[in-house]
């Protein structure tokens, strides 16, 4: 069974319980002025009945920050020569694939869905230093924010942590040097296309080489736009897959502009580990995500 509920104007709770376990999402949008760099935060409790639980996390267009009030999670990229590693808070980077966490069945955490730009402005780094990554937290945040897992946990409310953030973040943004003009363009050219934008003519509506647009985003996004392109593009039919009730799968590639469904077969294989229609049938309810 599950409750959606909004208990403050922004914030959306969903409770759920099943014979999966039991778990609370807390989600709400940031400050006005984040708009830009945060997509939102999410607070999550969960206690599985049949202990630990493992799930495939499939790439969005965006940085994770996961401050972490519980047991550590494991994570493991299938890609990566090294084996699986425990992490307790962390950051992850833009991915061009599928990672696999596993819980011990109980979590308590925050996370904060951040846009690349606003991960690079936040964290102060060259996004491809975590881009295929995961990071300890302590390793990228530094002496100001080095408590930042004991003031969110001293805090009653899960607004309250959220307005910390806000605050946080808010400051941190306003000291970093501002991002290049042409990439936030190039960015926002992808992000908000219908279909995908051809890497060469962006590089020439800028004026700038093909190089060149791909080092600064591999800088200040993490990969270059061509990566991108395809997350933002198989996103957007996960998304879309949250709400729908029928599926036809032809239809939902020619919306998203792949070429063919072959295209869109081999994006979800090389992206989410499976085909469309697998994919779907193993999505866990209520935004669990894939359970692996």
């Amino acid at each position: 069974m599950t409750t959606v509920l909004t208990e403050a104007p922004g914030t959306r709770v969903v409770r759920h319980h099943s014979p999966l376990g039991e778990w609370e999402l807390v989600g709400r949008g940031p400050d006005v002025r984040l708009r830009a760099y945060v997509r939102g935060y999410e607070g999550y409790v969960e206690t599985a009945s049949s202990g630990p639980i493992r799930r495939r996390e499939v790439p969005w267009p965006g940085a994770v920050l996961i401050v972490n009030f519980g047991p550590a999670f494991r994570i493991a990229d299938p890609r990566a020569a090294a084996g699986p590693g425990d992490y307790h808070s962390f950051v992850a980077g833009l991915y061009d694939s599928y990672v696999l966490t596993e819980s011990t069945g109980l979590s308590y955490c925050l996370q904060v869905n951040f846009t690349p730009i606003g991960a690079h402005l936040f964290f102060g780094l060259p996004m491809d230093e975590i881009a295929n990554r995961v990071v300890h937290l302590e390793d990228v945040l530094n002496a100001d924010t080095s408590r930042l897992s004991e003031r969110l946990q001293e805090r009653a409310t899960w607004a309250e942590r959220f307005a910390l953030l806000d605050n946080l973040i808010a400051t941190r943004v306003a000291r970093s040097r501002p991002p290049s003009p042409g990439v936030l363009w190039a960015w926002d050219r992808l992000r908000l296309a219908d279909r995908g934008n051809r890497i060469g003519d962006l590089a020439k509506e800028l004026g700038w080489s093909r190089r060149r647009l791909i080092a600064r985003f591999r800088e200040q996004i993490g990969l270059p736009p061509k990566s991108l392109a395809r997350i933002i593009r198989f996103h957007r039919v996960v998304r879309w897959l949250d709400r729908a009730r029928e599926v036809r799968w032809a239809e939902l590639a020619h919306r998203a502009g792949y070429y063919d469904q072959a295209h869109f077969n081999r994006d979800f294989r090389d992206l989410a580990g499976s085909t469309p229609g697998a994919f779907l049938r193993r999505r866990l309810p209520d935004g669990g995500n894939m359970e692996d």
